[in-house]
């Protein structure tokens, strides 16, 4: 194949739905993972043109020549081969992590290929096949090519991106007027949108936080909504807010973590961003599974029909109790 003066080289792979940028970089050194100049301002182009306000993934796929290294024999090589392109895409993931954080949890596919993908002598060293080719998607990605050996899920089972949340019932006040603090709580409803899903569980959220009234509804106001949302009655009529999480997760992960609701209630309405943060594993570019606090996902408009007793305005967090 032509190899480009500049590094550069169109992309083979192809998917159903078009690439916002999509590249091959080529002819890394032979037996090295280092970038060229023109594989990092592409990099570094690519990371700072992703939009600010747009969800995206990202697919990485190292390669490596069937060029076998010295001492090794033909398995030995093999292997030897798949942690080289492993190496490549790493580097070229780690650049666009650098310019763009938000990189680093939209990698949806990052695989080493070896030198699998083409036929050639084993002593071909094709510098088209030294290389990392990158898609960069905007909003969902297209279903990845197939993988022949798909990677074990990290412990902890399977994690999931496409997830519902709703507040049906919550309350919020100062018990003590004209001192600072504010005393909630909330059933907040999760919903699982891929898999086997639709799948629903329900937690509680005692919590705490700061706000500006304080006004207690009536507990016989609290008791019809509890009793009307867990009977199940009205879950089809709930205000469901769908988002895309910024690291995967499971319900397994969401029991415990911490949820902050900022809310502002008005006339009729209620405004109200949700976060969820905590420790669990995920899977970092490298491929490599880790255990870390991490943003499940951040200021999820969850606003809806006045259904929430809540105070004119609070900001509050607790830990997610399962409750069914």
């Amino acid at each position: 194949m032509v190899v480009s003066s500049s590094y550069l080289a169109p992309a083979i792979l192809k998917f159903p739905k078009p690439a916002f940028r999509a590249i091959r970089l080529i002819d890394f050194a032979t037996g090295t993972a280092n970038l060229r100049k023109e594989h990092e301002a592409w990099l570094v182009q690519t990371a700072r043109a992703i939009p600010d306000s747009r969800k995206f993934g990202i697919y990485i796929f190292g390669y490596a020549s069937k060029l076998g290294f010295r001492g090794q024999n033909e398995q030995q090589s093999d292997a030897s081969n798949v942690a080289l392109s492993y190496k490549r895409a790493n580097a070229a993931a780690q650049i666009m992590e650098l310019v763009n954080p938000r990189v680093t949890t939209r990698i949806d596919q990052f695989r080493a290929e070896g030198s699998r993908d083409y036929s050639a002598p084993a002593s071909d060293d094709d510098a088209f096949w030294r290389a990392v080719e990158i898609h960069v998607f905007l909003d969902d990605p297209p279903p990845p090519p197939p993988q022949p050996v798909p990677p074990d899920p990290c412990p902890g089972g399977r994690r999931f991106r496409k997830w519902s949340v709703a507040i049906p019932v919550g309350f919020s006040g100062n018990p003590i007027p004209l001192v600072p603090g504010t005393l909630a709580g909330n059933l907040v409803l999760f919903r699982l949108d891929e898999d086997a899903g639709p799948i629903i569980h329900y937690y509680a959220l005692p919590a705490a936080g700061v706000g500006g009234s304080w006004l207690i509804p009536g507990w016989g106001d609290i008791n019809k909504w509890l009793k009307r949302i867990l009977s199940g009655i009205s879950v089809s009529d709930i205000e469901w807010s769908s988002f895309t999480a910024d690291t995967p997760f499971n319900f397994r992960d969401l029991d415990g973590a911490t949820c902050q609701i900022m809310s502002v209630a008005g006339p009729g309405a209620n405004k109200c961003r949700v976060s969820v943060y905590g420790p669990l594993w995920f899977r970092e570019p490298s491929g490599k599974c880790m255990f870390a606090s991490k943003d499940f996902f951040t200021n999820v408009d969850a606003s809806g029909a006045d259904l929430q007793y809540t105070i004119s305005g609070s900001a509050i967090g607790g830990p997610l109790l399962r409750i069914i």
